[in-house]
């Protein structure tokens, strides 16, 4: 089973060229062994393989940001760093959006980020992630998100991750001016059409277009934030697990306390636009993270 949010197609990292690398930074260094290959500056970590342009600014520091963000989003939503991932995570930043459409497609245009995971037996056969150097905030925006679609992936290998969890969980990932963003996005579409009950976000398979997606977007983030306020990230991700075994209105009443989604629905109806003391701190360890590594 592939789960993708785009086609998948181009560089992969092979080795060519191998090089010794870099001791000259002023943070722990994760990187196990820096080579080019055809083109491609590729780093290797525990973890992840990161293939990117020699003249990107941000190469230096890049997979040690992937593995403190893995390590951060893991304890976040998990409760510990998990272990050790087996085939790597590929991180592939394309220099412009026209290296980035040629190995995505055509689709991908508006994008600044795509994750595509491969499961067969219950086991996570293929990670990768491919980000556009050439979008504002790419390392402390999107990077961040996908890599919270491939941290989860690990936990939902029998059964998709329902849609409105996993993009509410990534965009609790993403800087607070972003989140705002996204969260203005939604208010402003809500004026216009009818707002997502608990129980229709809950089920909406696909991903919507238009102005419904801003407020599918938006009010998955929105209800995230909310659940989680009440307990906690790992405690969220106990019961989207519960509700996919169980039916969620029994998850609710097991988890929260709550007695239905009609309940849920109406607790969260009046908080739909705020976004939490605990969503408010994950974002800004996440931030922390992806900042310092890019200006250092």
């Amino acid at each position: 089973m592939t789960a993708l949010t785009c086609f998948l197609a181009g560089p992969a990292c092979g080795e060519d060229n191998v090089e010794s690398k870099g001791t000259d930074c002023c943070c722990p260094d994760v990187v196990t062994k820096t080579y080019q290959s055809k083109g491609w500056l590729v780093q290797e970590s525990e973890a992840f393989c990161v293939c990117c342009s020699p003249r990107l600014a941000e190469a230096k520091h890049l997979a040690n940001a992937c593995e403190a963000l893995r390590v951060q989003l893991q304890k976040t939503w998990i409760g510990s760093a998990g272990k050790e991932w087996s085939p790597r995570c590929e991180i592939v930043v394309h220099a412009t959006v026209n290296d980035y459409v040629r190995a995505l497609g055509p689709g991908s245009r508006q994008s600044a980020g795509c994750t595509t995971i491969d499961l067969q037996d219950g086991k996570v056969v293929k990670r990768r992630i491919d980000l556009r150097a050439d979008a504002d905030d790419w390392m402390t925006t999107a990077l961040p998100h996908e890599l919270t679609h491939v941290v989860l992936a690990d936990k939902f290998t029998e059964k998709q991750i329902p849609r409105w969890a996993d993009e509410g969980m990534a965009i609790l990932a993403e800087p607070l001016k972003r989140q705002g963003t996204r969260r203005t996005a939604m208010q402003q579409a809500l004026t216009r059409i009818a707002r997502y009950r608990a129980q229709e976000l809950i089920s909406t398979a696909e991903y919507p277009t238009g102005e419904r997606r801003d407020a599918f977007y938006g009010q998955s983030a929105s209800l995230v934030a909310f659940l989680i306020e009440r307990d906690s990230p790992t405690r969220f991700l106990e019961f989207v697990q519960l509700g996919q075994e169980q039916g969620y209105e029994k998850a609710l009443a097991e988890t929260y306390g709550i007695k239905s989604l009609a309940q849920l629905d109406g607790q969260w109806h009046s908080q739909i636009a705020n976004r939490g003391q605990t969503a408010e701190l994950f974002a800004s360890r996440i931030a922390r993270i992806t900042v310092s590594k890019r200006v250092e």
